[in-house]
C-alpha cells in the first residue's frame, strides 16, 4: 500500500495518479501509485521510493502538491526553516527551490 512505510505521510492526486511524501530514517521520501494507492508504482530503476533530500528533516509532517504544470512540490522543515523541493519528472529527481523562516 502507498506510504505504508512512511511516517506522517501526506498524499495528493493529479490526473488519477496518487503521490505521497513522508518520513523514514530521518529523511523525506516520495512514493507514487497508479491504482488509487493500493500498490506503489516503480521508478525506472525499479525502486518504489525516492529520497527528496539527503539532508535530515525535522519530525514535522511534510506538505505535497501536484501542480497542473506537471511539477510536484514538497515542503519540509529542515534546520528550523521550511524548505521547498520540486520535481519535474514524476519524482525521479528533486531540486531545492528555497527556504523560509
Amino acid at each position: 500500500m502507498l506510504a505504508d512505510d512512511l511516517a506522517k505521510a501526506q498524499i495528493c492526486e493529479r490526473d488519477g495518479l496518487i503521490y505521497a511524501a513522508g518520513l523514514a530514517g530521518g529523511r523525506a521520501w516520495f512514493e507514487w501509485s497508479q491504482d488509487s494507492g493500493a500498490t506503489k508504482a516503480s521508478f525506472p530503476d525499479g525502486s518504489t521510493a525516492k529520497l527528496i533530500s539527503a539532508e535530515p528533516v525535522e519530525d514535522d509532517q511534510p506538505a505535497i502538491e501536484a501542480l497542473q504544470t506537471g511539477e510536484i512540490v514538497v515542503a519540509l522543515t529542515q534546520d528550523g526553516l521550511v524548505t521547498t523541493y520540486v520535481t519535474r519528472d514524476e519524482g525521479e529527481h528533486w531540486e531545492p527551490l528555497g527556504a523560509l523562516e
